[in-house]
C-alpha cells in the first residue's frame, strides 16, 4: 500500500479506548484519535493536560511527550507491556469463576517497592499541577523491561473535578458516612482520597498477584462477582493483608485515606525504597538496562523526528481512516537497543 511504502518504518501496534498507536521510531511512538466525537473530545483533553506538563520539568515516571499537534501526541515508546499484563502472565486460574488459584511469582521486593514508589511520584506530580489522573488502573501503567511510567491522561481533570471514570477496585463508590467527598452512591471528587485509594488497589495487585478479591469466589454466579466487589468497597471491607508488613502498611493507609496529599504518600514510599539503596542486587530501575537519556540534546533530536514526520504528512495519513483501511496490519515491534 502507498502509506507503508511512503512510511516504511511506521507500525501500528495498539488500538486503544480513544486512540490507535503507532510505532514510528524505535523510541517514539504516536497516538492519533479514532473518528468519533467523543473520542475527538478526550483527546483533545489529553493534548491540554501535555501542555501543562510541557510548561513544567519533566516527572521521570510519566510517559514523555516529545511533540503535539491537534491531531497526534509522540511519546517515548515503552516497548513491553501494560502492568496488567505482566502480573497476569503469572496467574493460573479457574476456567469456571475465572478466580486466580495460584500467582506461580511475584516480581522482586526491590523491584515491587520501587514500581509503589514511581506510581506514587507519578500521581504527586500530577498533584503538584492541581491534577488528578483519574483513571488510575494496571492498564494505564506501562513498562519498559522492568522501568515504570504512568500514563494515559485522557480521564485527567483537575483536583475537585467529578470522578468519571470509577472502575472498581480502582475506585469506589461512596457510602453514607462521607457526605464531605461527594453524594453517597457517587464516586465523588477528584483528589488525593481518589488517588491513594487507587495506588493502594495497584499496589496490592503488585504485590500480592492479582486485583482485590480476585482470589475469592464472593458470589455463585462469575457475573456477580464485579457487582459484589463494588458492595464490598462501598462498605469499606477489604480483604486481609498478610504479606510484607511495611508495604501492607501502606495499602491499608491508602484504602483508609490516611494521607492528606499525594506527596505525603510519595514521602513514605520513599522510605520504603531507602532501605535498599545499599542492596547489592542490579539496579532494577531498568533490569541491568541504564536510563534511557533524557538531557536536552536528546529530547530536541526526538522533537526534530517527529516534526519532520508531521511536515511529510504522516498525521494527515493516520488520521484519514482506519489503520487497516490504511494498509497497516496489527504488529508489536520491540527493539533491543
Amino acid at each position: 500500500m502507498d502509506s507503508r511504502r511512503k512510511f516504511p518504518n511506521v507500525h501500528w501496534i495498539w488500538r486503544g479506548g480513544i486512540s490507535f498507536v503507532y510505532e514510528v521510531h524505535p523510541r517514539i511512538v504516536v497516538k492519533v484519535p479514532k473518528s468519533g466525537e467523543f473520542e475527538k473530545e478526550q483527546f483533545q483533553g489529553e493534548i491540554k493536560v501535555y501542555e501543562i506538563f510541557s510548561r513544567h520539568p519533566p516527572c521521570p515516571s510519566v510517559v514523555e511527550c516529545f511533540f503535539h499537534t491537534d491531531n497526534g501526541i509522540f511519546l517515548e515508546y515503552m516497548r513491553d507491556e501494560s502492568l496488567s499484563s505482566r502480573i497476569q502472565k503469572n496467574h493460573i486460574r479457574d476456567q469456571e469463576t475465572r478466580i486466580v488459584t495460584m500467582v506461580e511469582r511475584l516480581e522482586p521486593l526491590t523491584l515491587r517497592k520501587k514500581w509503589m514508589n514511581d506510581l506514587a511520584h507519578a500521581v504527586a506530580f500530577l498533584e503538584s499541577l492541581n491534577l488528578a489522573h483519574g483513571d488510575l488502573r494496571p492498564e494505564n501503567v506501562l513498562l519498559d523491561r522492568d522501568r515504570l511510567k504512568l500514563s494515559d491522561f485522557d480521564c485527567t481533570a483537575e483536583i475537585g473535578a467529578d470522578f468519571e471514570a470509577c472502575v472498581a477496585p480502582y475506585g469506589r463508590i461512596l457510602n453514607t458516612n462521607e457526605p464531605n467527598h461527594g453524594e453517597p452512591g457517587t464516586s465523588g471528587f477528584l483528589g488525593p482520597r481518589t488517588e491513594q485509594f487507587a495506588l493502594g488497589s495497584l499496589f496490592y495487585l503488585i504485590n500480592y498477584g492479582f486485583e482485590v478479591y480476585g482470589d475469592q469466589r464472593l458470589t455463585e454466579d462469575p457475573k456477580e462477582h464485579g457487582p459484589k466487589v463494588v458492595e464490598l468497597l462501598q462498605k469499606m471491607e477489604f480483604p486481609k493483608l498478610d504479606g510484607d508488613l511495611l508495604i501492607d502498611d501502606v495499602i491499608s493507609k491508602c484504602w483508609d485515606k490516611k494521607y492528606t496529599t499525594a506527596a505525603e504518600l510519595a514521602a513514605h514510599t520513599e522510605m520504603l525504597i531507602s532501605e535498599e539503596t545499599n542492596c547489592t542486587e542490579p539496579d532494577s530501575n531498568s533490569g541491568g538496562v541504564p536510563n534511557q537519556d533524557h538531557s536536552a540534546d536528546d529530547f530536541s533530536s526526538k522533537k526534530a523526528i517527529c516534526e519532520d514526520l508531521v511536515s511529510r504528512g504522516l498525521l494527515d495519513l493516520l488520521c484519514s481512516g482506519e489503520p487497516e483501511h490504511l494498509g497497516f496490519q496489527s504488529e508489536w515491534y520491540r527493539h533491543s537497543n
